[in-house]
Order: structure tokens, then C-alpha cells, then sequence
């Protein structure tokens, strides 16, 4: 990626500015020095040039750093559009690899255009016309500088290649970090539930781990290049000071010349040492956007759909990796305009795979699809996901009419829910906004809807609104459905059957309830809550944090030390002493110059080391944070939140924590260092070096803050937004391809891009303005030195050695100082990141028990209350079960059916009323004990992004895993050891991201599997049968009520056959008593 030739005009421009800035000043502290030491007034004259030096290098500083993040706006931004176009078109990458390379990735670009681009222009300016001009004045130093400089960039490339490689390993090491957090996050409710979050912990360590190890080797190789070009810098500017020095001793060479060449020459290889700098710090930016650019360069499968009068589907094929047989092979039917069809067949089917072909979603491997025009198409899935922060939101964005979103908000009873999260939703709530989306798309002019288990989860009441919805369409459109749903299955007016039909249930009947949905408790935190998450941070790695602010320090001190002790040596030669003299001078300016470099190296090492063994403790505590949420969060366990929560948010303050701490320290330790050489040196002139330094440490972050207008934390929000945005996207991406309004979803993420764009360019501008006052305070510090020292130098009481070190002391704060801008700007940034996480870290859980459970044998409910957040919730219920009985759950959407299943596993705290097991308080026992006598099997059956067996191997610990006689027993009882049976991989098939490459029905009953190999006493079983025929579903009723005769079962369900008599029925809502078994 290259600048415009505008742009680049323009950066030559700045740097030609820059180069007379630094010219200018060169020329008046060499002329200023000589002129006080002669005693006479031309001093006057070079603080006037000095002044005008120092400003324009100030206004170049702001103007460049300003004009470098204008010029980056867009660039990435384009390159981001184009990566989220071809995820909505359809990608087989992870969400957790595509977010980190559309978000955290290309925010690393970033470096890339503000900093290396400009640095290749600057890289390619200053050094010849500063070159020119030592060439003028001293052709014996400016061919030293013309011989050395062209090694600065053959090192570079030789090492830059090297990086690069390790710049890709890195960013895989980090792609596969965040698919394994996304996995973890959207598991989190399963991994409750099966308690295996503990042994999860050490996983995402080891990960954690490997990103540290595989991130600190490309570091080692990166800053080896840094050090390189300091040593070689070093030696240069140390021969060209020999030279000098030796000309100075044999009276061959005039002192302002000496000074002149001896000041410009590190500024000849500044360029290249700051470009390099630049560019291994763009290399993660770098590596993002050729992984980025490889996406976006991939192929799309064909879409075999094409428009039609009639909807007419031949010879359809479809196969899946890893299987045997085709999940639809040669299938044909032909459907007339404004038909009802639904789409029968037993679980697995195939079923879902063909509405996935007609919406456009899944790719068909032969065959031909006419009749469809893929942007009137609706399309409600099995399992929607959404992108807005609100219910009324994600359907608006499915729409373009207000009043369509109104009135189907009203017709499938969303009011109620309307202004709330839809992560926070019950499946049976997200079912219904999955189909008002649809809904107001066809009012939209869609005109066929598709719908793939629409009232699964739903009770009666509500599952009738819906069918009343779709019938009400009759006529009007085309329709075509899948689902096991009676109520549904009698609104077709045709049939297509796939394999055998497997039959349809009707849910229980149940009046709706319409309270609003309630959230997870939100915290906020003080300052006192930021400052102890920070120390949190660090304390790991407290030690390596201090030991590389010490390294920084003494790196900063060497560099002033340097250049001071440069001045003293050149000055001291002008005298003519014998050469021996001179001796202990040159070993120092080499020990400083090399010492300089090798602390620097070792300062940056450590500091990175540092911040990610912190990070890695820092996701431990957030993953622990997360956890001890269990079920009582939804939205905290979406893929989105939690990949912004552990990756974005942990490396926001892995990467602001070393630009706050540590310049800041390193500035103020400077600061006193250099104060305290000054009160030794010449007490005079320490009113002025203070005043620098106060402007530098004081004003000048001040008024780049002011300046900022908390840009730098807007900055942060924004990206959090972004994150969040992309990560919902690309998990969306389906929904939002087969609806046709992924020109929407870009649009706002697009628009997110704008507004972090424009925080961008105010933040740089303030940080260009605070660098600038800091130049400009310490350049005339520097001239204002001339005078303070001329009455003494005069005098003959100051020697002129002291007088080249004073006045070049200010100078060479510039560097350290400027640290502190950038500190203090980012520090609101760094708070609110810290605030955001300690929002997880620092939750509040209620006080954990101490007795120890080794079995649950009884549990009652003895007039228990829940409510959510202080809701109503539900209750009072009192129930008493023992062994072999089970309590089955129902209600309408809302009753609390999942609450309770929360209360038992202890993450909802009792509003009143007692849960007692085996007769005591189960308040007052250990709760992962009561936990790990307890197993789960939520309502959305996730599956890992794993194999059948590495699935069900998740139900027990390592050194408890169950055998593969175990797992094919629990398959057998869950009903798959057919479809086991014809992988060719058997238990090693791959289920695919989200268990994607299984129907719904094999999903849940791989779930139901899994939980059966727990060793657990009490089960809890939400919606076991969902997306099951009724055959299925019987059978595999029958199979659990067998294999959990031993247990305590606690069965949600909206389906009145799965209860059998001699039951507990917990109506929720009412006073229930336990029944007496028939």
C-alpha cells in the first residue's frame, strides 16, 4: 500500500521543514556555544535563530503527526469494507479469526500509515539535506556519514524480512487465540453446565501461552533489528566525533564547525532508526492485512439460483466433509406462486440443508434452483443471530417502514421485549424476532419466505401467533417451511417429504406472559476500582515492570548523558590537550552510546514480556469473571461481548498500560536526573531547565488533553463498538446474505469507522500540539542557557565544556519528555478499559458455602421465590424429589422455566424461600462442589468447533475421560449410532463451527449424549426434544427416562406427552406440591 503522490508532496514538504528546523538549531547552539566561550555578544544573535528553530520544529512536529493520521483515514477503513463484503458473501473462516483480523488486526495498520509510510518519505529527506549541509562544512565528516548510512537500511531489510515471518506466526498464534476464545464464550453456559470451566482455564492458559511465547519470539527478532541500528548509528556518529576530535586537537578544524557536524550527524540516521522502529511496529498491522487480503481473495461458491416463473428445484445434491452419504442427493419438486409447503422428514434429513440451498446460504454441490430472485427472499433460521443493541433495532434493520416494524412488533407480542438486548433473550423470544424479521421484510416486497422451525421453544399462545402470522400471508407469497410443530404442519397446502416422516406434536397450552425481559446487574466502578484493576495487572509481573521502568530510565539517562558528554569532548579537543586526555571521554561517549542501545533493547524485551504474562492473567480473571456469571448473563457469553471482553479489552490494556506507565515514569525520572546534573553543574541555570521541564511534564499534556477532548477514550469506546459489530456480523453473516441487507450491516459498521476516523485525527492533532510545545519549551530552554551562562564564562569561573553540556542538556530531554504527553492523553483511554473490565474481574458473587457435597440424594423447593434483578420471577414453589423422580418445568415464555434452572445451579440468589439438598441449605455448601454433582443440557445445544469425541469427551475431566464403549453407549441412547454408523470418520467426524455440519435434531441429541456421560446426581434438561419429530422425540424420551432412573431430573418442556404421570409438575406461576408417584 502506497501514499497518493499528493500526500507524499506533502510529508516532503513537512520533512524539508523539519530539516531546517533541525539545521537551524544545529547552527545556533554551535555558534551560541563558541560565542559565549569567546566572551563576545554574537551569542544574541543565535538565540534569535535558536527561537525560530525551535518553533518551526514545533509547528513541523504538529503538523506532521496531524497531516499523517488525515492522510491514514480511509485506508484501512477500505480495506475493512472490502473483508466485511466478502464475509457477508460467505466464509469458512472463524468468527473468532475473522473479527480479530477485521478489528484488533486492522487497527494495527494504523502504525503502518501514520508512522512507517511518513517515516519512508522523512527516511528519504533529512538525511541528504542534512547531509548536504555537514558537506558544506565538513567534506571529511559528511563522507563518514555517506560510507555508514547506507548499512542503516541493508540491515534493515535483511531483518525486516526475517520479521516477517514471524509477524505472520504471531498473527496466526493470534487468530487461533481468539477462535478459541469465541469457542469458550459461546460454550460458557455448556461448560457451567457440565463443569468442566476450571480445566477450560487451563486451556485458554496454555493458549494464552503459546500467543506470549510465539509474540516475544518475533519481539526478540524486531527490537535485535532496533539494537542493530543503534550500534551502527552509534559507532557512525562516534567515528565522525573521532574525526573531529582529532582535527580540533591539531588545530585543523574551526570549533563551530566540530559542533555543527557532531549535532547534525545523529540526525542523519534518527530517520532510519525511527523508520524502523515504525515498521516492526507495523508488522502486526501488516500481517492482518495480507491475512485480511487472502479472505478477501478467495473464491465464492457459485450461487446456483436463478430467476423463474415457477419455483422448481432438479436433481439437488448436496454433500458435507466427512460424510458418507449426500444430505440431499437428487431431490426435485415443483412449487406454484403463493403455495404453503412444508418440508417433512425425520431429524437429519436433510431438511434445514434445503432451505439453506433456497435461501442461499449453503452451497450445492449439483443441481439446478429456478424461481428465486435472492433479494426478494425472507429468511427466518433455525437459530437467529442478531446485530442491534435492541429487539425494535434488529428488525428496523430488516426493514425500511417504521410502521412494518411497529406492527409486527405487536403481532408476535414483542412489545414487552422491544427495547431490550436480544442476546438477553430466551430462545423462544430470539425464534420470534428471527420471524418478524422475516415478516417485515416481506412487507418490504419479499415475496418468498422461508422458515426453518419457527415455533420451536415457543408455547402455544405464542407459537399461534405466529402460524396466524404466516397464514395470514397465504396467497399472497410463496412460503416454504421446515418443523416438527403440528400447528405448522397443518398450514401447508403441499408437502415435500425427505426420508421418512417422522410425524408433528403440539406444544402444551399456556397463556402468554408479557413481563419485560430483565438484565444482568450492571457495575460501575470508581477510580479506586481502576487504579486496583491496574495494580491487578501488573502484580504478576510487578517485578519485570519495575526492573524495565529502571531500564528505561538508565536508557534515557545514557541518551542525555551521551550527548552531553559528546559536547564536553569536542569542546574540551578545541583546547588542544595532549590526546591522552581526551581518553576517558572517548570511553565514556562509546560506553553511553553502546550502553544506550543494549538498556533500550533489553528495557523493550522486558516491558513486552511483561504486559503479556500480565494479559495472560489478566483473560484468566476475566474467563473466571465471566464464569462466575454462569447462566445468569446472557449477553456476557455471546461471542461478541466476550471476544471484545477477552481479546479487544485485554489487549487495549496490555497495549495502553506500557505507553502510560512507563514513559511517564522514565519522563519524571529523567527529569529529576537531569535538575539534579544541573544544581551540580551551574545552579543558575536551573530556573530555566525547571521551566522546561514543567511546561514538558505540565502544560504541554495539559493542553494536548484539553486539546483531545477525550478523543483517545471516544477512540476506545468506538473500537469497542466496531468489535462487537464485526464480531455480530460475521456471526450473522448468513441472516443477513439470505435477507439482502447486507448493504445495512456495512453501512454501519462503516459509519463506526467514520466516527473513530474522526476522534483519530482530533487525538493526533492534540498529541502533535502537546510534542510540539515540548520541542519548542526544551529548544528555547537551550538558547536561553547562552545567556544564563555568559557572565560566568566570562568570568572565567564556568569552563567552556560545562557550558556545551548545559546547553545541550534540554535538547536531549526532548525525547523522554515528550513521553509524558502521550501518557496523560492515553490515561482516560486506559481507565475506561480498566473500568470495563473490572466490570467482570471485580463482579460481585454472593458468599460461597463450606460444607462439601459428595451426592445430591434429595432436593426441595421449599416456598422459593427467584426474580430476575429484582423482577417478580417466579414462585412460590414448594416440591420435594428424591432419586428417580422428575420435576418437569412448564409455563409460558417468561414464566422463569430457565430461572430456576439458574437458581438450582446457584447462580441466581433466592429472592425468598430455601433450596435444600439432602435436607440442608444449599446456601451454605461449596458451591463448585454442589455444581459438580450437577450437569445441564441448555436449550441451544452448542457444539464445539471440534469432533463428536472431542465433544463428548467435555463431559468429564482428563483423568475421568470416558471410553469410547462409554460414548457409543450414550450415542446409542440419544438415537445417533445410526448416523454414527455411516461417517467415515466415525467419532472423529468434525461437527463443524457451531456444530454447523449437523442437523439441529443431531445437535441436540449429541448434547443430550454428552450430558449422559457426566457423573452427575441432579440433571436438568431444558427443551430437551426441540427440533425432534415426534417419533424421535418419543424414543429418545423413553431412552432417558431409562438411563436417568438413578438421577434427580428437572425437565423444562412445552410438549404435554413428555410428562408422565406420577410426575412433579411445577406450574410455573402457582403453589405446586410434590405428587405422589402412580
Amino acid at each position: 500500500m502506497r501514499l497518493d503522490p499528493r500526500r507524499t508532496f506533502v510529508f516532503g514538504v513537512l520533512a524539508a521543514l523539519k530539516a531546517t528546523a533541525l539545521i537551524g538549531m544545529a547552527e545556533a547552539l554551535s555558534r551560541g556555544i563558541v560565542s559565549v566561550i569567546a566572551g563576545d555578544e554574537l551569542w544574541r544573535d543565535a538565540v534569535a535563530i535558536g527561537l525560530a528553530a525551535a518553533l518551526l520544529r514545533a509547528l513541523t512536529t504538529w503538523a506532521a503527526q496531524s497531516y499523517a493520521t488525515r492522510a491514514a483515514i480511509g485506508a484501512k477503513e477500505a480495506l475493512r469494507r472490502e473483508l466485511a463484503t466478502r464475509l457477508l458473501a460467505g466464509s469458512d473462516v472463524g468468527t473468532g479469526s475473522a473479527t480479530a483480523v477485521g478489528t484488533v488486526g486492522l487497527d494495527q495498520l494504523d502504525n503502518y500509515y501514520r508512522t512507517a509510510l511518513p517515516a519512508v518519505v522523512t527516511a528519504a529527506t533529512i538525511p541528504l539535506l542534512i547531509g548536504a549541509r555537514i558537506l558544506f562544512a565538513d567534506w571529511v565528516s559528511a563522507i563518514i556519514v555517506v560510507i555508514t548510512v547506507p548499512l542503516v537500511p541493508i540491515f534493515m531489510a535483511l531483518v525486516g524480512l526475517h520479521t516477517r515471518d514471524r509477524a505472520d506466526a504471531a498473527s496466526g498464534t493470534l487468530q487461533r487465540l481468539s477462535d478459541h476464545l469465541v469457542e469458550l464464550a459461546r460454550g460458557l453456559p455448556v461448560l457451567v453446565g457440565l463443569g468442566r470451566v476450571d480445566e477450560q482455564s487451563e486451556a485458554l492458559r496454555r493458549v494464552s501461552t503459546e500467543h506470549r511465547a510465539t509474540t516475544m519470539l518475533t519481539l526478540r527478532t524486531a527490537f535485535l533489528s532496533s539494537l542493530v541500528l543503534e550500534i551502527i548509528s552509534t559507532i557512525s556518529v562516534a567515528i565522525v566525533a573521532v574525526f573531529v576530535g582529532l582535527r580540533l586537537v591539531n588545530g585543523d578544524l574551526p570549533l563551530v564547525v566540530g559542533l555543527l557536524a557532531l549535532i547534525l550527524a545523529p540526525e542523519c540516521f534518527a530517520p532510519f532508526r525511527e523508520l524502523g522502529s515504525a515498521f516492526h511496529a507495523s508488522q502486526d498491522g501488516l500481517a492482518a492485512q495480507r491475512r485480511a487480503r487472502a479472505i478477501i481473495d478467495s473464491p465464492l461458491p457459485p450461487d446456483v439460483r436463478v430467476p423463474g416463473p415457477h419455483l422448481r428445484v432438479q436433481g439437488l445434491a448436496v454433500r458435507y466433509p466427512d460424510r458418507a452419504h449426500a444430505a440431499v442427493d437428487g431431490l426435485d419438486f415443483v412449487l406454484d406462486r403463493g403455495s404453503v409447503t412444508s418440508i417433512e422428514g425425520p431429524s437429519g434429513a436433510g431438511k434445514s440443508t434445503v432451505l439453506g440451498v433456497l435461501a442461499g446460504i449453503v452451497p450445492a454441490d449439483a443441481g439446478v434452483i429456478a424461481g428465486i430472485n435472492g433479494s426478494r427472499v425472507a429468511w427466518a433460521p433455525q437459530h437467529p443471530r442478531t446485530v442491534a443493541a435492541t429487539v425494535r433495532d434488529e428488525i428496523a434493520l430488516y426493514s425500511s417502514n417504521p410502521s412494518d416494524v411497529a406492527r409486527v412488533i405487536a403481532q408476535l407480542d414483542l412489545c414487552a421485549v422491544a427495547d431490550d438486548d436480544p442476546e438477553r433473550l430466551s430462545p423462544g423470544e430470539l425464534r420470534r424476532v428471527g420471524v418478524a424479521r422475516a415478516l417485515v421484510r416481506v412487507a418490504g416486497g419479499a415475496d418468498m419466505l422461508l422458515l426453518d422451525e419457527p415455533t420451536a421453544h415457543l408455547d402455544a399462545a405464542h407459537a399461534q401467533q405466529v402460524e396466524r402470522a404466516i397464514d395470514e400471508l397465504r396467497g399472497t407469497i410463496t412460503i416454504v417451511f421446515a418443523s416438527h410443530e403440528g400447528g405448522m404442519t397443518r398450514l401447508a397446502d403441499r408437502r415435500v417429504l425427505l426420508g421418512t416422516q417422522g410425524g408433528a406434536r403440539d406444544a402444551v397450552a399456556a397463556t402468554a406472559l408479557t413481563e419485560p425481559a430483565s438484565s444482568a446487574i450492571e457495575t460501575t466502578y470508581a477510580s479506586s476500582g481502576i487504579f486496583a484493576e491496574l495494580l491487578d495487572f501488573v502484580r504478576p509481573t510487578l517485578g519485570r515492570t519495575l526492573a524495565a521502568i529502571a531500564l528505561g530510565t538508565g536508557a534515557a539517562i545514557f541518551a542525555v548523558a551521551l550527548t552531553a558528554l559528546s559536547g564536553w569532548l569536542i569542546v574540551r579537543a578545541s583546547e588542544q590537550p595532549p590526546i591522552m586526555y581526551l581518553t576517558v571521554a572517548i570511553v565514556g561517549v562509546r560506553f553511553f552510546g553502546l550502553g544506550r542501545a543494549a538498556l533500550r533493547y533489553c528495557e523493550r524485551l522486558l516491558t513486552h514480556d511483561a504486559v503479556l504474562g500480565s494479559v495472560t492473567g489478566l483473560r484468566q480473571r476475566l474467563w473466571a469473571g465471566l464464569a462466575a456469571t454462569g447462566v445468569s448473563s446472557r449477553s456476557a457469553a455471546t461471542g461478541g461481548n466476550a471476544l471484545d471482553h477477552l481479546v479487544a479489552s485485554a489487549d487495549r490494556v496490555r497495549d495502553l498500560v506500557p505507553r502510560v506507565v512507563l514513559p511517564a515514569s522514565v519522563a519524571v525520572t529523567t527529569a529529576i536526573a537531569a535538575v539534579i546534573a544541573a544544581v551540580a553543574l551551574h545552579a543558575p541555570v536551573v530556573p530555566i531547565l525547571l521551566g522546561a521541564i514543567a511546561v514538558s511534564l505540565i502544560v504541554a499534556p495539559r493542553v494536548a488533553a484539553v486539546a483531545d477532548r477525550s478523543a483517545a477514550r471516544s477512540i476506545t469506546v468506538v473500537q469497542t463498538a466496531v468489535v462487537r459489530q464485526f464480531s455480530s456480523m460475521v456471526g450473522a453473516a448468513s441472516d443477513l446474505r439470505a435477507n439482502g441487507v447486507g448493504d445495512r450491516m456495512l453501512a454501519r459498521v462503516g459509519a463506526l469507522d467514520t466516527s473513530a476516523g474522526g476522534h483519530a485525527r482530533r487525538g493526533a492533532a492534540a498529541l502533535g500540539l502537546g510534542n510540539g510545545i515540548v520541542a519548542l519549551a526544551c529548544g528555547a530552554a537551550s538558547m536561553l542557557v547562552l545567556p544564563a551562562t555568559a557572565p560566568a564564562t566570562t568570568a572565567g569561573t564556568l569552563p567552556a565544556t560545562i557550558v556545551a553540556v548545559l546547553v545541550l542538556l534540554p535538547i536531549a530531554l526532548i525525547e523522554p519528555l515528550t513521553g509524558m504527553v502521550e501518557a496523560v492523553q492515553q490515561w482516560p483511554a486506559l481507565a475506561a478499559a480498566l473500568a470495563k473490565v473490572r466490570a467482570i474481574t471485580g463482579a460481585r458473587t454472593a458468599a460461597n458455602g463450606t460444607l462439601g457435597v459428595t451426592s445430591i440424594d434429595t432436593l426441595e423447593l421449599r416456598e422459593l421465590v427467584v426474580g430476575w434483578d429484582g423482577s417478580s420471577g417466579f414462585g412460590p414453589i414448594t416440591a420435594t424429589a428424591t432419586r428417580g423422580d422428575w420435576v418437569v418445568a412448564e409455563g409460558p415464555s417468561g414464566s422463569g422455566k430457565s430461572t430456576l434452572l439458574a437458581t438450582l445451579m446457584g447462580f441466581l440468589p433466592t429472592a425468598s424461600g430455601t433450596v435444600l439438598v439432602n435436607g440442608l441449605d444449599a446456601a451454605t455448601m461449596d458451591r463448585s462442589a454442589l455444581r459438580a454433582r450437577i450437569s445441564w443440557c441448555p436449550q441451544e445445544a452448542h457444539l464445539f468447533d471440534s469432533t463428536i469425541r472431542g465433544n463428548l469427551l467435555l463431559a468429564r475431566s482428563r483423568d475421568d475421560a470416558p471410553t469410547d464403549a462409554e460414548m457409543v453407549s450414550a450415542l446409542h441412547t440419544a438415537g445417533l449410532t445410526d448416523l454414527v454408523a455411516t461417517l467415515p470418520h466415525g467419532l472423529d467426524t468434525h461437527t463443524g463451527s457451531l456444530g454447523d455440519r449437523l442437523s439441529g435434531g443431531e445437535r441436540q441429541r449429541l448434547a443430550v449424549a454428552r450430558m449422559l456421560l457426566t457423573r452427575s446426581d441432579l440433571v436438568l434438561l431444558d427443551e430437551p426434544t426441540a427440533h425432534l419429530d415426534a417419533a424421535t422425540a418419543e424414543r429418545l424420551m423413553a431412552n432417558l427416562r431409562a438411563a436417568l432412573a438413578d438421577r434427580i431430573v428437572v425437565l423444562v418442556s412445552h410438549h404435554p406427552d413428555e410428562r408422565l404421570p406420577g410426575d412433579i409438575t411445577a406450574q410455573l406461576g402457582r403453589p405446586i406440591l410434590a405428587a405422589t408417584p402412580a
